[in-house]
């Protein structure tokens, strides 16, 4: 039977690419929704005018 975690260098390279992959993915889709809804207040606070012209 066949280990599910080998242990060559090549299989380490591989888990840590993958891994990395996964943490890009994460912040550029992460950035991709800030984009698309930059006035949400559950994403982050929108631009209030406090200029004073009322």
């Amino acid at each position: 039977m066949t280990p599910l975690l080998a242990t060559s260098p090549q299989a380490n390279l591989l888990w840590g690419l993958g891994g990395g992959f996964i943490l890009l993915g994460s912040y550029y889709s992460g950035r991709l929704v800030t984009y698309f809804f930059p006035k949400n207040p559950l994403i982050r606070k929108g631009k209030t005018d406090d200029s004073g012209n009322r």
